[in-house]
This record gives C-alpha cells, sequence and structure tokens, in this order.
C-alpha cells in the first residue's frame, strides 16, 4: 500500500501547475489572414472608404501586428504557470540495508514553488504587454487608413491634372485655330502660330508628367492594399468629408484614446510589475517534495520487516548573488523612465499632428472656397472675351494667352486644394483617432 503513495503524491503535485489566475493567463484572440491573392478586384465604381476596408483586411504590415499580439498573447500563461515537476528513481548499484531490510529502489517528486507574488507580477508585465501589442495594431490600422487616404487624394490629383490639362489642350487648339485662320487672312502674326505651339508643347510636357505621378498614386495605393503595383484602380473622384469637431476636443480626444499613448501607458503599467517581481527576488523560492524507498523484507537484521519508507522533503535556494538582482530593478526603473518619457512624447507628437492638420484644412477649405467661388468662374469667363475678341482682331494676343493661362492655373491649383484638404483631413482623423477598426477579441 505504502508504495502507491509516491503516485498519489506525484499525481497531486501535477496538478498544482495550472495558473493560480486565470484572467492573467487567457489569451487575447485574433483572427489571422491567410495569403491573400494579389490580383484582387475592386469594383469600378469603389471610393476611398472601399480601398481603406480593402486595405484593412489586406495589408501585411497588419498581418504581422497581429502575428505579432497573437505570439505575446501566449506569454501571460507561461509566465503564470508552475514549473514542471521533477521525478527522481533510484534502483541500481549497492543500495542502503536499514533495520527494516535492503532499500530495493528510491524515488521522489519535487516541485518548485517560486516565492508568493513572483508569478502573479510576471503574468501581469506580460498581459500588459500583450495589450501594448494589440494597441500597436489599432495605432498601425490608424496609420494605413491614413496612408489609403492620403495616396488617394495624390491618385485623385495627378488624374484631375490630366484632365484639366486635356481639358486645356482642347481649348488651345481652338485658339490655334483662330491664330491660323488670322494669319491666312493676312491679319495675324505667325509669330502668334510659334508662340502657340510652344504653348502646346508644354502642355504634352505636362500631360507626361501627370501620367507618371498618376503612376507613381496608383502604385502607391496598390502596395497599401497588397496588390500588384500596375493593377488598375476605380477613376478617382472627390469624396465627403465628414466633420471632425472642433480643435480643442481632438487634442482632448488623442490625449485620452489614441493607441499609440494607451500602448505607451500599458508597457509602464508593464515595468511596475517587473519592478514588483524584481523586489521579490531577494526572497527565496521554496522546493517541496516527497520521497519513498521500497524496503526487501529480507535483510541482514532479524527485525527486517520490509515496511517501505515515506517522507517528505523542503529546500529553499539562498539569493546569495545581489547584483543580479539589484541590475533587474534597475533594469525596470529604467524602464519606467522610458515609458513615462514616450507617453508625454507621443502626446506632444500628436498635438502638433492635430494642430498642423488642422491649420491645412482650415486654410485648404478657404482657398476651395475663393477659387470655386470667384477666380475659376472669373477666369473662365475672362478667357471666352479674349477669344472672341481676338478671333474679330479686337484684342491682342497677349490677352488671350495670358486669360488661357490663367484658368488653366486655377484650375490645377483648385484641384490641389481639393487633395490638400482631403490629405490634411485623413491626418486629422489619424492623430485623433476617430475612426475604431477594433476587431472582435
Amino acid at each position: 500500500m505504502y508504495r502507491l503513495i509516491p503516485c498519489i503524491a506525484s499525481l497531486v503535485l501535477l496538478g498544482c501547475a495550472s495558473p493560480p489566475d486565470r484572467t492573467l493567463a487567457e489569451p487575447v484572440r485574433l483572427s489571422t489572414s491567410a495569403t491573400l491573392s494579389i490580383t484582387a478586384t475592386i469594383p469600378g465604381n469603389a471610393g476611398p472608404e472601399d480601398l481603406v476596408r480593402l486595405a484593412l483586411a489586406r495589408n501585411p504590415s497588419l498581418r504581422a501586428l497581429q502575428a505579432r499580439a497573437d505570439r505575446l498573447a501566449q506569454k501571460p500563461p507561461q509566465d503564470a504557470t508552475l514549473p514542471d515537476p521533477m521525478v527522481e528513481v533510484a534502483a541500481l548499484g549497492s543500495m542502503a540495508e536499514t533495520a527494516a531490510g535492503r532499500m530495493e529502489a528510491m524515488g521522489g517528486i519535487k516541485q518548485k514553488v517560486p516565492f508568493p507574488g513572483k508569478r502573479r507580477e510576471a503574468a501581469a508585465a506580460s498581459t500588459r504587454e500583450a495589450e501594448a501589442a494589440l494597441r500597436d495594431l489599432e495605432a498601425m490600422r490608424l496609420k494605413v487608413v491614413e496612408q489609403v487616404r492620403s495616396a488617394w487624394w495624390d491618385y485623385y490629383l495627378s488624374s484631375e491634372s490630366d484632365r484639366i490639362t486635356r481639358e486645356s489642350r482642347e481649348l488651345l487648339d481652338a485658339m490655334i485655330q483662330s491664330a491660323d485662320a488670322r494669319v491666312a487672312a493676312g491679319t495675324g502674326n505667325q509669330s502668334d502660330q510659334l508662340r502657340l505651339a510652344n504653348e502646346a508643347t508644354q502642355l504634352d510636357r505636362d500631360l507626361a508628367d501627370a501620367r507618371r505621378m498618376t503612376g507613381t498614386a496608383r502604385a502607391r495605393l496598390n502596395s497599401l492594399l497588397d496588390r500588384d503595383a500596375g493593377a488598375s484602380l476605380p477613376a478617382a473622384r472627390t469624396a465627403a468629408l465628414p466633420g471632425t469637431g472642433t480643435l480643442d476636443s481632438l487634442l482632448a480626444r488623442a490625449t485620452e484614446r489614441h493607441p499609440e499613448i494607451q500602448a505607451a501607458s500599458l508597457r509602464n503599467q508593464a515595468y511596475q510589475h517587473r519592478l514588483a517581481r524584481a523586489e521579490l527576488e531577494k526572497f527565496p523560492d521554496l522546493t517541496l517534495g516527497i520521497a519513498g524507498a521500497s524496503i526487501s523484507s529480507s535483510g541482514l537484521s532479524r527485525m527486517s520487516n520490509g515496511r517501505d519508507q515515506i517522507y517528505g522533503t523542503l529546500g529553499f535556494n539562498i539569493p546569495l548573488w545581489q547584483e543580479p538582482r539589484k541590475a533587474m530593478i534597475r533594469e525596470a526603473e529604467a524602464g519606467l523612465r522610458e515609458t513615462e518619457a514616450l507617453v508625454g512624447a507621443t502626446r506632444a507628437d500628436l498635438r502638433y499632428r492635430i494642430e498642423d492638420a488642422w491649420n491645412r484644412a482650415t486654410a485648404a477649405r478657404e482657398i476651395i472656397g475663393l477659387f470655386e467661388s470667384r477666380l475659376v468662374p472669373d477666369a473662365d469667363q475672362a478667357h471666352q472675351v479674349a477669344l472672341a475678341t481676338y478671333t474679330a482682331d479686337q484684342a491682342p494676343f497677349n490677352d488671350l494667352i495670358d486669360t488661357w493661362r490663367s484658368l488653366l492655373t486655377y484650375k490645377l491649383q483648385l484641384a490641389a486644394a481639393r487633395s490638400q484638404l482631403g490629405k490634411a483631413d485623413a491626418a486629422l482623423r489619424a492623430a485623433a483617432a476617430l475612426d475604431s477598426f477594433n476587431q472582435p477579441k
């Protein structure tokens, strides 16, 4: 019967290996994405928000951070669990003989039990790190969304520049026909034809540059969507921009809710737990065990009765070398200072990003209003008048060229202002964490 006791004790000690705090050891589950097709199709009527949703599902940087969060979520169960027990068996060689008889075999099991609080603090630190990794993932989502929206507005500007330049080329062709007619009638100057031909060449150069910009913007968008660089995209167009609130409300929201600040704060908490764990290192860990010996019923002694032995053991380590433990404390204290400074630096950076984007958006709205209400309509009307009077030989050629060039410049500047407003809005929404892309756990 006594021989069953070590086996029963082994099962009991093995059962003690479960984590003492299930809430700390519970991993955060994230969905993982398989390798996606690089030739994913996009509907022809898709807008920037459709591309945003596609990027959130396909972007490789997000998949990498998801895998990192999955990896760190597996640390708390490891830190919260007891070390594996050790089993020792001795059955060979000349065994000692007791009054009860000769030993046939000896065995035992030992379980190391860290000083109370060590596992708890280690698991809490790794849990905060896992939570910080999730905030890093949220911050990357905001960054990817900003990049997609910004790239979309670059794509819009290049496409709109190409369209405006082509329309201006058609106006220039009408001017060339008018100049040719005047020269043929003997009322025009051949220098006008040469000037117009030179302007046409410059427009062809601008069209080539617009095509280059469109190709670059398309490649950037496709890279964010994890697609082939030359894959086709829907036609670029303007998009409605939702309201963002007041500047003070955006600054307050970023300070409280931006995932970059939350991640830095969680890492600060992790170092607090590491410091508590390091301070507990001065206390010894216990090693509990139970052992037994199988005794033969025969022996040299007349009192041999074959009664098996069973006994418990208790051991502990001696925290003798203090320098490594002091270094652990210094490391945790330095980590606290690092993360506290990081929280402050992140707040300052977010304040700058919000105020800069706010000012750019405000200026772009004012410029758009001026171009749409006055500059472009007035320039278009002035050009129409100049073309009619030039055709009728009632206005100088320079007036015609100046009004045409002003109209082209204003239209291009209007498109640039719209693109600037869209990019500023994208930066503002990312810095203030206005969009939420948390995945269900």
